[in-house]
């Protein structure tokens, strides 16, 4: 008896592997069709009929086995559907395999009524061990009131038996199943995981092949490059056979920059670098930072390039190297120096009448604040001298505008190159006249630069037939000088140059005239 009970068992072991593999791509659905429920019902019905054939007899036509552990199974698997009919086929096989008589009609009722009791209660209770022990107990309990229908007050030992055999067989397919799913569900997710991971490979590995314009470098802890892409092949236009198993930065950094670099480093830290250190001193874990760099192709053409770079770790205390992504910026950066230069043309520009190329009243104007500032501070002098055409109209009127803007332009030359060797700035104030700021430069100095000035324009000899003070273009010039102080302002003194002006003018032109306090 006990080796037909181990046959049941070992049965039952094989069957529910199989069918664990079989639905384990079905267990994490919470609804199964029902055309699958009734295969599963049929495939437990035909394992129950099965097991008969192992089954220990009590006498002629009564006998025991685990077919109700198939019908609980069947429940678990596909509810009540599937449990329904597998009570059904074991009862057929039943009164097929041994007639009909009482003991065959009432195993009949029993597994059919089991069929129905275990899919109830499959699909009310949830908690699984519950669901398991009380499809158990009602197995016990339905099968022993059938044994004694059939054997009276005989059963008892029977029954002992039986409940022995069919809690133990019961917890034994139990416990099976649960450690198949709980199997299966980690199969399941280790090939999810690899799935994954041989999707995230892929698309690293498309992108890292795609990116053509980009250069992807991988180096070791080391310094050793390990990945060279075909973006970084053709950046530097070195293979890759050539680049991987060298060591950066000598295959692609600029000699002169990466020694400045170094230099630079080891003064902040006080000791001497490794190499690497230049790149990744200042990285954090899980931050990366980004740098301008000149590096060099294999040409030996220097170019200009954004680098980013980055810590790769396994874990925490494990470093595996460093990810750098290089993106070439050497046009942008040339487009970049462009439009510097002409943003300081257009500034200059800006500041220069257009002319005769001296500065224009607004450069004047932040000069002559600025310089102010500057001789408030050293208690220095700052001068000015404005100067004026004479008879400038009836020069106009006589000659034409064209060429009163080359008497212009004549007159302009002389101040800048007075002012040239001095520190000042001349500037055209406006119409025919024009101003010269001098800083650090005295009364008696600046009227010896305003005498000059107006010797230096009439040394021109530009025919004036029109002029009422000489034949020759002159210039009328006054000069003022000052140390600012609280009570005078950078406008008060351009109105004491001025006033001097007006005075030459009144003078009779063609003469320099200082500033007199009073005048």
């Amino acid at each position: 008896m006990f080796q037909l009970f181990i046959a049941n068992l070992a049965l039952l072991t094989a069957f529910m592997f199989l069918s664990s593999r079989i639905l384990r791509n079905h267990e994490r659905k919470p609804f199964l069709p029902v055309k699958l429920r009734l295969v599963i019902g049929g495939v437990h019905g035909l394992f129950g009929i099965l097991l008969m054939f192992f089954s220990v007899r009590i006498d002629g036509t009564t006998i025991l086995d685990f077919r109700q552990i198939a019908i609980i199974a069947a429940a678990h698997f596909g509810g009540i559907y599937a449990s329904a009919v597998t009570g059904l086929i074991i009862a057929t096989g039943r009164i097929a395999m041994f007639g009909v008589n009482t003991s065959s009609l009432t195993a009949a009722t029993t597994a059919t009524l089991l069929g129905f009791i275990s899919g109830i209660i499959a699909m009310h209770i949830t908690d699984y061990w519950k669901k398991w022990l009380i499809s158990i107990a009602a197995s016990i309990g339905v099968i022993t009131t059938s044994l004694f229908f059939l054997l009276g007050w005989r059963s008892w030992y029977v029954n002992l038996y039986f409940i022995a055999i069919i809690l133990s067989g019961g917890l034994f397919v139990a416990y099976l199943i649960r450690y198949l799913t709980d199997a299966n569900r980690l199969v399941y997710q280790l090939e999810e995981s690899e799935a994954k991971y041989r999707r995230s490979f892929t698309l690293q590995e498309a992108i890292f092949r795609s990116a053509t314009g980009v250069a992807i470098i991988f180096i070791d802890p080391a310094g050793i490059t390990k990945v060279f892409n075909p973006g970084a092949e053709r950046m530097f236009g070195i293979p890759v056979d050539e680049a991987i198993g060298r060591r950066v930065p000598g295959t692609i950094v600029d000699p002169e920059e990466f020694a400045l670099r170094k230099q630079e480093l080891q003064r902040q830290l006080g000791r001497p670098v490794e190499d690497l250190e230049v790149f990744v001193t200042g990285l954090s874990e899980g931050k990366g930072h980004e740098q301008e760099w000149a590096f060099v192709r294999r040409s030996g053409e220097r170019m200009y390039v954004h680098l980013m770079l980055s810590e790769v770790r396994e874990r925490e205390d494990r470093l595996l190297g460093y990810l750098a992504i290089i993106v070439d910026r050497t046009e942008s950066k040339r487009a970049e120096e462009t439009m510097m230069q002409a943003n300081r043309m257009l500034e200059q520009l800006s500041r220069r009448d257009g002319l005769t190329g001296a500065a224009n009243r607004r450069a004047f104007d932040e000069y002559l604040d600025a310089a102010w500032t500057t001789a408030a501070m050293y208690s220095q002098s700052l001068s000015v001298i404005m100067l004026d055409i004479d008879c400038f109209k009836a020069y106009n009127d006589t000659y034409g505008h064209q060429g009163g803007d080359a008497c212009l332009k004549r007159v302009a030359g002389v101040l800048q190159r007075v002012v040239g060797s001095m520190d000042g700035l001349a500037a055209r104030y406006g119409g025919e006249e024009f101003v010269v700021i001098l800083t650090a430069c005295g009364r008696i100095q600046v009227a010896g630069v305003a005498e000059s000035i107006r010797r230096e324009v009439e040394a021109l000899r530009i025919r004036h037939i029109g002029s009422l003070v000489s034949e020759y273009v002159t210039v009328s010039v006054g000069a003022a000088s000052a140390i600012p102080y609280a009570g005078l302002s950078p406008l008060e003194l351009v109105g004491m140059a001025d006033k001097a002006l007006y005075r030459a003018k009144q003078e009779g032109r063609n003469r320099s005239e200082s500033y007199q306090p009073g005048s």
